[in-house]
């Protein structure tokens, strides 16, 4: 029942950061688990400076989402950034995020940002994107994965090469 109470602390809290501005169209909410690699292991920089060139790659499994349109509610997705990264710091994003739904459409997504938060409840990593091409055209994406509180020590004390939890997913058209 406890880790039950924690997973949605820690989802609504997800939800709040990727909430959208007021007035803007809701197009689908979802949950996912998610997998991130880093190589070269996301490491401590001190004093903060920017980060080694680094490459983050991953994906999940999209379990459930409430979406505007009649379309499916389940899919997969891959990701791949590259810029600065420490544990602390990211720097000069680029990458893409790519949605296979469930009926094999799909949705293709530039990386705007993305941003590290280890020390934060549970460690975060956030990522804003702008979906190019398929399903939710023109829409803001915002990918938030909720980890494990130990993320940041682990990063510290030997670097931090891959990491994994849940995931909201918020598809939004922009105002």
């Amino acid at each position: 029942m406890r880790a039950r109470l924690t997973f949605a602390f820690l989802l609504a809290t997800a939800l709040v950061w990727c909430a959208s501005p007021a007035g803007a169209q809701l197009d689908a909410t979802c949950v996912a688990s998610i997998t991130l690699n880093f190589d070269p292991p996301a490491r401590l920089v001190l004093p903060p400076t920017p980060g080694p060139h680094t490459v983050a790659t991953g994906g999940g499994t999209i379990a459930a989402c409430v979406v505007s349109d009649e379309g499916p509610t389940t899919g997969t997705f891959t990701f791949s950034l590259e810029g600065d990264m420490t544990c602390t710091s990211t720097d000069n994003i680029v990458g893409t995020v790519d949605v296979v739904w469930s009926d094999n459409t799909e949705s293709h997504a530039d990386v705007t940002t993305f941003v590290l938060d280890l020390g934060s409840v549970g460690g975060a990593a956030g990522l804003t994107a702008t979906i190019v091409s398929g399903r939710f055209v023109g829409d803001d994406l915002r990918i938030v994965n909720v980890r494990d509180p130990k993320a940041l020590l682990r990063c510290i004390l030997h670097g931090l090469s891959q990491a994994t939890g849940t995931t909201s997913l918020t598809f939004t058209q922009p105002l």
